[in-house]
């Protein structure tokens, strides 16, 4: 095979694999319709919300490259993550209580991928307090701070409105992100647990910026 044809056959392959990287997503398939839809946090911005849990390994795959994906947003795009509580599910609840103490501390994000590689990576358990203040410690925060938040009243009410969240967008598993208020995705849906779900997203992006 000639050299020029080696590069043609290259270029197409290249053309190829493009073209069904930006596919057109579908309804029922990539993504469905959350009913009712739900307002977003900042008018005027377009909202994508990441529910997660700490304690489960699908977010823990997706998580680095939801990192790099959200550390490229354009300013007209408003992210944030939101911990799942479920009723009944007792060991779940100390993991969201890190979120917001993390959270109220304003440095949930910069521990995100910490917190993920100290309990699915190093087996740690943080849902005990020795366990987790030594952590706390050992990340360079302030412990007094984190300990208040950690155990505040305000940290329940906290609690509660991700417990709503939950109920008002209907997630019943996670990873799940929720484009604009009407839009759900995942990697279940996708099929795969690594970037592409994230195209998906950007997709349902564009999607609203035409609106």
């Amino acid at each position: 095979m000639t050299r020029w044809l080696k590069a043609m056959f290259l270029a197409v392959g290249l053309l190829t694999a493009s073209v069904a990287a930006h596919a057109d997503i579908k309804e029922g398939t990539e993504y469905k319709l959350l009913t009712p839809a739900q307002p977003v946090a900042v008018p005027g911005k377009i909202e994508v919300i990441e529910f997660f849990w700490y304690g489960c390994p699908h977010c823990f795959h997706i998580e680095p490259y939801v990192e790099d994906w959200a550390a490229k947003l354009p300013k007209d795009v408003n992210f944030r993550r939101a911990h799942v509580v479920w009723q009944g599910r007792n060991d779940i609840i100390a993991h969201a209580k890190i979120f917001i103490a993390l959270n109220t501390m304003g440095i949930a994000g910069k521990y995100q991928q910490a917190v993920f590689n100290a309990i699915q990576r190093d087996g740690l358990e943080l849902r005990k307090d020795d366990v987790l203040y030594d952590w706390v410690k050992k990340q360079g925060i302030d412990v007094a701070k984190f300990k208040a938040a950690y155990n505040s009243f305000s940290g329940s009410v906290e609690m509660n409105k991700l417990n709503k969240m939950v109920q008002d967008y209907q997630v019943d598993g996670v990873p799940m992100f929720i484009v604009n208020g009407k839009y759900v995705t995942a990697p279940s849906m996708v099929g795969k647990e690594d970037g592409t779900v994230l195209t998906v997203v950007d997709q349902l992006i564009a999607k609203e910026r035409k609106k």
